[in-house]
């Protein structure tokens, strides 16, 4: 079986809220909340859910760009939270992440030369002349010549942005890489070009990638597993073809009916409601205040994570009792 790169072990991210009042209580949103799962070394693991899902939050605490509030992160089976600060320093090399802008990402005082040397530098890799030939053959890695070594952010395109981005991830030669909301702000035609670019990277450098998305187009064809987060934790996961297919929440089946053929639109799913208020969740089922298939113990019961086959879990009533189990198809 291939090792676990990066696991998450009953992870909570919780933004405490400012009091109106003296008298007031102290409360919490609560982003991320009992999220675990881990990604395989090698793999893409793509993390899905509308807007305020946490999805985005989860990346950040993998990466420690944002404190943890309960829970744990481990590296190659070591908890990150134990790193020294020289240990930290060199594991940062072997992490990183892409943003969803690479024009609010990039410092648009700084050539893309300077962007790209940076790194290299602060790190002490190598002499000059390595670090020049280095960030040489990285902007050859993502179709990139030296012409744009001159060139500032505001003088590229947003693919070229994206690129130099993505050469600024991979000029490290890290392990493992958050992708969050990466060609998500791209034209249809560019965000093939730079899916196809990641692939082949992951394949050159054997990388391994979270792909944070709200695109269930781009996720199925980027991914090989998939997590669905809801209101800041997890509902289901499995692999890509089992969830697309088949998906069994019912939260996931409404997302998943949003990518039919339009000859099928008759058949999408549409939620009733927004989402729940983060910082006063509902009791039970985070999901029941828009399911369709809500019961009473729904309402006051949060339900355990059930097996289908191999790693495909959900988190649904429906299926604890083998009795209640539906058969969606």
């Amino acid at each position: 079986m291939t090792e676990a790169l990066v696991e998450l072990e009953n992870i909570h991210k919780y933004y405490k809220q400012r009091r109106r009042k003296l008298t007031d209580k102290n409360k919490y949103v609560k982003a991320v909340h009992g999220v675990s799962f881990s990604v395989k070394e090698g793999e893409s693991f793509g993390l899905v859910g509308e807007s305020g899902s946490g999805k985005s939050t989860v990346g950040q605490v993998i990466l420690q760009l944002t404190d943890l509030t309960q829970g744990s992160v481990r590296y190659r089976g070591k908890d990150v939270a134990s790193f020294t600060k020289r240990n930290l320093k060199d594991w940062r090399k072997k992490v990183q992440i892409v943003f969803q802008d690479p024009y609010a990402s990039l410092n648009p005082k700084k050539t893309v030369g300077w962007i790209l040397n940076e790194p290299l530098t602060i790190h002490k890799m190598g002499d000059k002349y390595y670090r020049k030939n280095k960030v040489l053959q990285t902007l050859e890695d993502v179709g990139l010549d030296d012409s744009y070594l001159n060139r500032y952010p505001h003088e590229l395109s947003g693919g070229q942005r994206q690129r130099v981005a993505i050469a600024s991830a991979i000029i490290l030669n890290p392990e493992f890489i958050v992708i969050d909301e990466g060609v998500s702000a791209l034209d249809v035609s560019v965000q093939a070009q730079i899916l196809n670019l990641l692939k082949r990277l992951q394949k050159k450098y054997n990388l391994t990638y979270l792909f944070i998305s709200h695109d269930l187009n781009v996720v199925q064809y980027f991914c090989d597993r998939i997590a669905v987060m809801y209101l800041g934790e997890i509902v289901e996961i499995g692999k890509t073809e089992e969830l697309g297919t088949s998906p069994r929440h019912p939260y996931a089946e409404a997302l998943f009916s949003s990518i039919l053929l339009h000859d099928e639109e008759e058949k999408r799913i549409v939620l009733e409601g927004d989402l729940p208020n983060p910082a006063d969740p509902p009791s039970g089922c985070p999901f029941h205040t828009r399911c369709k298939y809500a019961m009473n113990v729904c309402r006051v019961t949060k339900p355990t994570t059930s097996f289908f086959s191999g790693e495909h879990k959900v988190s649904c009533h429906l299926y604890n009792e083998k009795d209640t189990v539906r058969n969606i198809t």
